[in-house]
């Protein structure tokens, strides 16, 4: 298969996963800003110190290191931010399907940049997966009810955040010209923290954060698979084809997330739901059809170059 296509395989099955291990935390006792600054500040360390020992580590200009802190700030301080806090309220399959605005924006950003043309089945992809998380949201409107005027506001806050995320992605296309990947990853993430570790000073009692077995777990899982190897996948798969790509993990993220419901928290599945993860799907594959169409092309390439 495609190494393209592998990777972006394995990246969605572990985002897929994130949010489950963001609902363990939190139900754990771990205060949201708190749980995603550790979460990004390990991340970011560890990678930095893995380029350092292959002497990788490159200084860059303070203009390069501030943008690279307001683009931290735009994909990871405000979205996580928003993701965390409104998962107190909001159960992690919804949550992943209301991330699942990203590709709306990065789509409506790259045509206006023009990154990318627009063609009937980008309209079509898009209004397909629309259609696809209103029909899984629609079935679980009893969380509002249940939850009250927090988890509706959790629900704004995320789909709010996914637009400063989308033109994040849009404009560290450009960025990752001069700095590699997994540099940009790096540096991004720690900086992002002390975005996210200053609005748990100001929220937050951090000494009241519970450090049991299965929040730690959670950490070291969102730090170093998520965070680090699944990130670094993300950013090489928005240097290799383009940046609305990548970001349709949010659309498969939703079905995954789903499944680890039904699997570890014993959530059931409705028609509605698969039906609207049927049309998830069908509208990646719109969304992206001349990116899929250069990936096959490729791979025709390859088995007519080895014949």
């Amino acid at each position: 298969m495609n190494g393209v296509l592998v990777a972006y395989l394995v990246m969605c099955l572990i985002f897929g996963t994130t949010f489950l291990a963001i609902k363990i935390g939190l139900e754990e006792g771990m205060p949201p800003f708190y749980f995603a600054a550790l979460r990004f500040f390990i991340a970011g360390i560890l990678l930095l110190c893995w380029l350092k020992a292959k002497q990788e580590a490159r200084k860059y200009s303070f203009k390069r290191y501030a943008e690279i802190a307001l683009l931290g700030i735009m994909m990871t301080t405000i979205p996580f931010a928003a993701l965390y806090w409104a998962e107190q309220y909001v159960h992690s399959g919804l949550a992943a399907l209301l991330v699942a605005t990203a590709p709306v924006f990065a789509t409506v950003f790259s045509v206006c940049a023009g990154q990318m043309r627009y063609r009937w089945y980008t309209g079509s992809g898009l209004v397909l997966g629309i259609i696809g998380i209103a029909l899984i949201v629609g079935v679980s409107s009893e969380v509002s009810a249940a939850e009250g005027g927090r988890a509706y506001l959790g629900k704004i806050s995320i789909v709010a955040a996914e637009f400063f995320y989308a033109w994040g992605a849009i404009r560290a296309k450009k960025l990752m010209e001069e700095v590699p990947p997994l540099a940009f990853n790096a540096w991004q993430m720690v900086f992002a923290s002390l975005g996210l570790f200053s609005l748990s000073f100001l929220f937050e009692d951090v000494a009241r954060a519970s450090y049991t077995l299965s929040s730690i777990v959670s950490l070291l899982y969102l730090a170093i698979v998520a965070s680090i190897a699944a990130s670094g996948i993300y950013y090489w798969l928005v240097r290799e084809t383009n940046a609305v790509f990548p970001t349709t993990w949010t659309y498969v993220s939703p079905v995954i997330a789903l499944l680890a419901g039904v699997l570890f928290l014993r959530e059931t599945v409705s028609l509605a739901q698969l039906a609207g993860g049927v049309g998830v799907l069908v509208g990646i594959i719109l969304l992206n059809l001349d990116t899929w169409k250069k990936i096959l092309h490729k791979r025709g390439e390859k088995r007519v170059f080895i014949q």
